[in-house]
């Protein structure tokens, strides 16, 4: 068995889980089950948020390879998929050419939803979010455009801004400021209420949730990294609402 293939099937399969908003722990574990499955010894895998490290040895030789994944987003299907793949190829049911050729065909998958269906998603959970807050009916609609501009700004920026903090700051910037000029037209509505349904697509709920299960596997850079990341976006967030709130002193 080539340990060319090994080594692409198991970065390939690792890279994906990682860049689409899975756990380092989880990683690792395919990476390792991968390599042992296929006849590697000595095999040791290792990960961070940004970067997936594996080695092993394969007659008598040592290989070592390191992966990029400077860009991640959630796609919880697609780290699905990939440990049907896993468990199908430890389990013998596929051989490794099947597994690096499916792992391709997943990687190159675009998004069940539509961008559209995400767009609406994220404005009917800021409007209902509001609602939760103690908003009335009022609030609802000019919560769910807020959330909206938002996840739109969000999307746009990240195309031409590299750095996550001024993306989400910007997003929420400009989500805040079509909260305040709603609240302006209609003074009977509350500014708070509207801005806070408003962030709530920018929320790191998977970012706090992988860096506390990160911190429980033992697994403490990627942990703290992660838990860095999402104390950025919630940065982010206050210093954005801030400047808005400002603006009605």
């Amino acid at each position: 068995m080539s340990s060319d293939l090994v080594m692409d099937t198991c970065l390939l399969a690792g890279s994906i889980i990682l860049k689409n908003g899975g756990e380092t722990y989880r990683t690792e574990e395919t990476m390792a089950l991968i390599a042992k499955a296929a006849g590697m010894d000595d095999v040791n895998s290792s990960a961070t948020p940004t970067s997936i490290i594996l080695s092993f040895r394969c007659s008598g030789l040592d290989h070592t390879r390191m992966v990029r994944t400077p860009k991640r987003t959630t796609n919880l299907n697609k780290i699905t998929l990939v440990n049907d793949v896993s468990r199908q190829f430890v389990g013998g049911k596929i051989n490794l050419e099947q597994a690096y050729r499916t792992l391709r065909e997943i990687d190159q998958k675009k998004q069940i939803y539509p961008k559209w269906l995400q767009h609406l998603a994220a404005a009917t959970a800021s409007g209902s979010f509001a609602m939760l807050a103690g908003g009335d009916w009022g609030s609802l609609v000019p919560s769910a455009m807020a959330g909206l501009i938002v996840n739109l700004s969000q999307e746009y920026l990240e195309q031409f801004v590299r750095m996550k903090f001024f993306t989400e700051f910007s997003a929420a910037l400009l989500g805040g400021l079509f909260a305040l000029l709603t609240v302006t037209i209609f003074p009977q509505l509350h500014l708070s209420i509207i801005i806070i349904g408003a962030m709530l697509p920018l929320f790191p709920g998977i970012a706090i949730t992988n860096s506390l299960r990160d911190l429980m596997a033992g697994d403490l850079v990627a942990g703290v990294s992660r838990g860095v990341e999402a104390m950025l976006t919630a940065v982010s967030v206050a210093v954005a609402t801030a400047i808005i709130l400002s603006f009605t002193r």
